[in-house]
């Protein structure tokens, strides 16, 4: 009987020792089947020590082929068989590796409470490497959370027990988490060089997983610095050694920092296959946490395309899966791209939701970048709707926020915003000189980080610059670059944006067919299919189309239609421009009531966000309504009204030649304020409205403004069938005034 009992335990010990040794070397099938045999043996001579060795060891091969249910029930099983044996210090070593296979699995607080559990275990069995193990997992896990003092604490404690029992590799564990924790803490400098240290040790001690985790820390790290040839050289450098140990996760990881260079770079079809390669690889894995990630950069990459449904889904998957992970850091990540792919499809209402959750959320991780980020995206909201004060302090704490963590790009494309609403303020030398500020910025994060920064607003933001001066040129030149920059950084919004930019232009410059065409190849781009906000300019874009031919049917039909949509935009500019052509297309078909309420909500509008020559353009189609109902003297205060609004801006213009260009633009208001003058019979004024514009204005302007005058006096019958006395008399004075007023605009050439 002894004999029998003796020679199945050296038969178990046998198949443990062979089992073990197979899974050193990776040989699972048979480490498997050796490890079966000896539990089995060991079961039935009722030697549960090495019952539970034997299911651990099994755990182990399971987790390495990526069966991790039967892996964690197998931890399970010789957590409870070590525990029953007395063997405290094994009962914790399978502990740790239980939260091993619940963090791999994105089960963070399971994994924390696994941890902790093994942290008190070994401290009863006073083992102080298995104390700085179990440290050490924990610190990994308040990481992820985005508790970073925690994690510092035991971090802080694992380097010191590691260091007390002399164990080299955990030392150098520790040491790497420390410096991933420094890295999320944007302390860079230190964190290179914590890797570096790291790094080096790695290799000397030929631990090749140590070695590939931390060139995948360092690729992260060289990224989010924009330092992307260096990053992609690490990420690259891990992928190549991977293929010698079989290390499956490392690879994902590698691959998908690749497709984060690729999407910082504007490589989009490159991003989007590395991305679903991770994708697949975390999934095979079990990974949790990495298909969440993969996914927030698959949608990052579809919102570049203009794909907006794909992206707020692959977002939102990420988002859903991150949360319930409790992996703060990239769950803040997540609801911010999240965020802006929602404010894209003209959903401002979702968008702010979502990106005041990314603000706090961020702040709470301690991940100021995301949170200047959801700043700028708040505010892009804030100014859309006129909430200007709110949108100028959420706006200038982004460009702060953004541009000491180096995200230059996306600082340039806030200072775009607040120099828009300088702009939309009638600030114009404000805003020229804000654009200046943008256009360095934005070059600044091309030729720094290699990332594509924004050119493309900034060109748009110049040609709205150059059109509020009346350069109207320059303008579409301006639209044109900016849709040759968009298509280099390979990003839809700007593009679609460009395209409408160019179509304001042509619009504005009276060149209706070409504004046509343009309007129409925006209808056209795919990309503007989901961006609800770019379908509605280009219906109000074309309506306006019509009202400059006179069409002023279909012109109220097609702005009215247009205005429906709009208002789920919370586009305040957008709404008022609508108001106005509504206004104008109904004053023209004599629904003069109609017209009253149009201008009377296109005024709230356009005080509500300030907008100093969008008031000027009510005051003046007022002034019309008034005269085609012979309000004269009325008329007469609403020109006024107009021209202090565009004089407001005027003075503000220091540069000559811009401030005379301005007022060229202008030319119609002055010749209407003048008409209207002379139609009151008000001779001096009108002189003195001439001379006033005459001194302010161009020889082109001045030009335009007599020309205006000509026109009007032609309407003017001085004799006729039907016409009395009293009636010539009256239309010879007023064209008398005209004609001394037109002297006047020459008489300063």
């Amino acid at each position: 009987m002894t004999q029998t009992h003796d020679a199945a335990t050296a038969e178990a010990l046998a198949s443990l020792r062979a089992g073990t040794a197979a899974l050193a070397a990776g040989r699972l099938e048979q480490a498997a089947e050796a490890l079966v045999t000896a539990e089995a043996i060991f079961r039935r001579l009722g030697d549960t020590a090495h019952t539970a060795e034997s299911r651990e060891a099994l755990g182990e091969v399971q987790r390495q082929n990526g069966a991790l249910d039967q892996a964690s029930g197998s931890y399970e099983r010789a957590i409870a068989l070590f525990k029953e044996a007395g063997l405290a210090g094994r009962e914790a070593g399978a502990t740790v590796a239980l939260g091993h296979i619940e963090r791999q699995r994105g089960q963070l607080e399971s994994a924390w409470h696994h941890y902790y559990l093994a942290l008190r275990l070994f401290e009863k069995a006073e083992r102080a490497e298995g104390q700085a193990s179990a440290s050490l997992a924990l610190g990994h896990v308040e990481r992820q959370r985005g508790r970073l003092e925690q994690a510092a604490h035991y971090y802080e404690a694992a380097l010191g027990l590691y260091r007390q029992v002399h164990d080299d590799f955990g030392e150098a564990d520790a040491a790497k988490a420390l410096a991933d924790m420094l890295a999320g803490r944007a302390s860079f400098a230190e964190a290179q060089a914590a890797y570096e240290r790291a790094l080096d040790f790695y290799r000397r001690a030929r631990d090749r997983f140590g070695e590939v985790d931390t060139l995948n820390s360092m690729g992260r790290l060289a990224s989010e610095e924009l330092r992307l040839d260096a990053a992609a050289e690490r990420f690259a450098e891990a992928v190549a050694l991977t293929a010698t140990i079989e290390y499956d996760l490392g690879v994902a990881d590698a691959t998908l920092g690749l497709g984060e260079i690729a999407l910082r770079r504007g490589e989009l079809e490159q991003a989007l296959a590395n991305g679903l390669k991770a994708l697949a690889a975390y999934d095979a894995l079990g990974s949790a946490l990495g298909q969440a990630e993969a996914n927030r950069v698959l949608g990052a990459a579809q919102m570049r395309r203009g794909l907006l449904t794909q992206a707020t889904t692959a977002f939102d998957r990420a988002a859903r899966a991150l949360r319930s992970l409790r992996a703060i850091v990239p769950y803040a990540h997540a609801l911010a791209g999240a965020a802006e792919a929602y404010r894209r499809q003209g959903t401002p209402r979702k968008a702010e939701d979502l990106f005041a959750q990314a603000r706090d959320t961020a702040a709470e991780a301690e991940q100021p970048a995301v949170e200047a980020t959801a700043r700028l995206g708040l505010g892009q909201i804030a100014r859309a709707r006129g909430h200007n004060a709110e949108a100028a302090a959420l706006l200038s704490e982004a460009v702060r926020g953004l541009e000491a963590r180096g995200r230059l790009g996306l600082a340039a494309r806030a200072q775009a915003e607040l120099a828009r609403l300088a702009l939309t303020r009638g600030q114009l030398d404000a805003a020229a000189e804000q654009a200046a500020q943008t256009r360095t910025l934005a070059a600044r994060s091309s030729a720094e980080g290699g990332e594509r920064g924004s050119l493309a607003a900034v060109a748009l933001l110049e040609g709205a610059v150059a059109a509020a001066l009346g350069r109207l040129a320059e303008a579409r030149a301006k639209a044109t670059d900016a849709q040759a920059e968009a298509e280099r950084e390979a990003d839809a919004l700007p593009l679609v944006e460009a395209a409408l930019g160019v179509a304001e232009a042509d619009l504005q410059a009276g060149n209706l067919d070409a504004a046509v065409t343009s309007f129409n190849r925006v209808k056209t781009m795919p990309q503007a299919a989901e961006a609800a906000l770019a379908q509605q300019l280009v219906a109000l874009g074309l309506g306006r189309v019509l009202a400059r031919r006179g069409l002023w049917d279909e012109a109220a039909i097609a702005q009215a239609e247009a205005l429906g949509r709009l208002r789920v935009s919370d586009d305040a500019a957008a709404l008022a421009l609508a108001h106005l052509g509504v206004a104008e297309a109904r004053r023209h078909l004599g629904e003069r009531d109609e017209a009253r309420t149009q201008l009377a909500e296109a005024r709230r509008l356009y005080e509500t966000i300030e907008d100093v020559l969008g008031l000027a353009a009510v005051a003046s189609e007022e002034a019309r309504l008034l005269l085609d109902a012979s309000e004269l003297d009325a008329a007469s205060e609403r020109t006024a009204e107009a021209l202090s609004l565009i004089e407001r801006v005027g003075a503000g213009v220091r540069d000559e030649e811009a401030r005379a260009s301005y007022y060229d633009a202008h030319a119609a208001a002055y010749a209407e304020a003048i008409w209207a003058a002379a139609l009151a019979m008000q001779a001096v004024p009108a002189r003195e409205l001439a001379a006033r514009y005459a001194e302010r204005a161009g020889r082109q302007g001045k030009a335009a403004a007599s020309q205006r005058l000509r026109e009007y006096e032609a309407t003017l019958p001085v004799r006729g069938v039907g016409l009395s006395k009293e009636e010539s008399d009256r239309n010879k004075a007023i064209a008398k005034i005209v004609s001394e007023a037109r002297k006047a605009l020459s008489s300063k050439s």
